[in-house]
């Protein structure tokens, strides 16, 4: 079956991103030793409801402020938490744009709402996107099977007939396992090779 629409994973894909950047921020905001916050604000109970869109922002902050004894208010927190992305895609523009011509886009992404707002406002990537499945709002993440069958149905074709690109490679298996075609991203001239052989049409796109 020929393919008929991509999917695409956001962060380490499209847009980079290093956490350390955000920590920084955070931990000369806070009483605690850097070990001691970093146990509060990736405590699962907590950052793994925030991207379920389980809790708000305000709620994660709040959180924070009491738990990690973070001195910030929202909007420092919504600056600092967005400040772990990297200027610049990594996926260039002009191969999106020659995909989108042929094919509907959709964005697979386990995805908080602040970052969201921030990519959404910082990089004008999400325009290229016919569909935009963000974990925190189908409240299911990657790898589970939930935020695909999500994906399948805005693609509106088979599981067959769609291409899924993602930096982690048990979040390719679990699309797989759907019948979805799969690659676990490494770079773009890797990308580019997986798509061509897969069929896909890249139009007058040349890499690098």
């Amino acid at each position: 079956m020929a393919i008929e629409a991509l999917l695409f994973d956001l962060g380490k894909v499209l847009v980079d991103f290093d956490f350390e950047r955000g920590l920084n921020r955070f931990a000369s905001r806070t009483s605690m030793t850097r070990k001691e916050f970093e146990a509060v604000i990736f405590d699962q109970d907590w950052i793994r409801p925030y991207e379920h869109g389980d809790i708000s922002s305000e709620e994660y902050h709040r959180y924070l402020r009491e738990n990690g004894k973070l001195e910030m208010s929202l909007q420092e927190f919504h600056d600092a938490w967005s400040s772990v992305f990297l200027p610049g895609l990594i996926v260039p523009e002009q191969l999106l744009a020659s995909l989108k011509a042929r094919y509907p886009l959709i964005l697979v992404s386990n995805s908080n709402e602040s970052h969201v707002n921030y990519i959404a406002r910082e990089y004008g990537v999400l325009d290229y996107f016919d569909h935009k499945i963000f974990s925190h709002e189908v409240r299911s993440m990657k790898p589970d099977r939930r935020i695909y069958d999500a994906a399948i149905a805005a693609a509106g074709r088979p599981p067959e007939a769609l291409f899924f690109t993602d930096d982690r490679a048990e979040n390719v298996e679990s699309a797989v396992k759907l019948g979805i075609r799969g690659h676990q991203f490494h770079s773009v001239l890797k990308l580019v090779n997986a798509l061509k052989s897969n069929g896909v049409q890249l139009g007058d796109f040349i890499p690098d």
